[in-house]
């Protein structure tokens, strides 16, 4: 009886894990440029999105630990820290996509995680309507897979999608409006970065 009650448990602390931002952005751009190799012309527009969008945000949650401010704030301090080295991860990216001239088709990727971490930062620090990030760059790699290779990834993403948000919830670290806010966030965001990118 008590290993059939923390199985949910440990699947939904698995999910969490498994879907955070490094693995889903490092899942999204290999099998881009497996299926998709048309939008990289070598392997730095592989490699830098991957540092960019996926390890320096990362590194938000090992610099928590070594900070006594950020350490002794908890969740919140991890939560405030992550947001800062996903501002500087997802410019950096969006600097480096303008610089090296990328494709459009990566372009507009770099664009829609730079305005998701913006609008995320505006509707949970000066707004303060609670966004979920992990729900927002969760978004960003499933959908780009339907748009990119087509609807046969429908299916394994919606399944993908559930999973999250039902370990978000069942280890309350979000509610489902939560969640759907920082969906919305994401199509914002690509909603503002494919405008600009078909006026340029």
């Amino acid at each position: 009886m008590i290993r059939k009650s923390r199985l949910p448990s440990k699947l939904a602390l698995a999910v969490r894990v498994i879907s955070v931002p490094p693995v889903l952005v490092t899942a999204m751009m290999l099998t881009l440029y497996f299926k998709r190799s048309e939008f990289f012309r070598n392997i730095q527009d592989l490699i830098f999105p991957i540092l960019f969008l996926g390890f320096i945000p990362l590194l938000a949650y090992p610099v928590s630990l070594i900070i006594p401010s950020i350490r002794k704030a908890g969740r919140a301090g991890q939560r405030n820290l992550a947001f800062v080295f996903s501002i500087a991860g997802y410019l950096g990216c969006q600097i480096w996509a303008f610089a090296s001239r990328v494709s459009k088709d990566l372009l507009l990727i770099c664009l829609s995680y730079f305005f998701s971490v913006v609008i995320l930062t505006v509707v949970n620090k000066v707004i303060h309507i609670k966004a979920s990030g992990h729900a927002c760059s969760a978004t960003g790699p499933l959908f780009y897979l339907v748009y990119s290779i087509g609807w046969k990834t429908l299916i394994p993403t919606l399944i993908i999608a559930a999973l999250i948000a039902w370990s978000s919830v069942y280890l309350k670290r979000h509610t489902l409006k939560e969640l759907g806010t920082g969906c919305l966030v994401f199509f914002i965001a690509f909603g503002i970065s494919f405008l600009l990118i078909s006026v340029l």
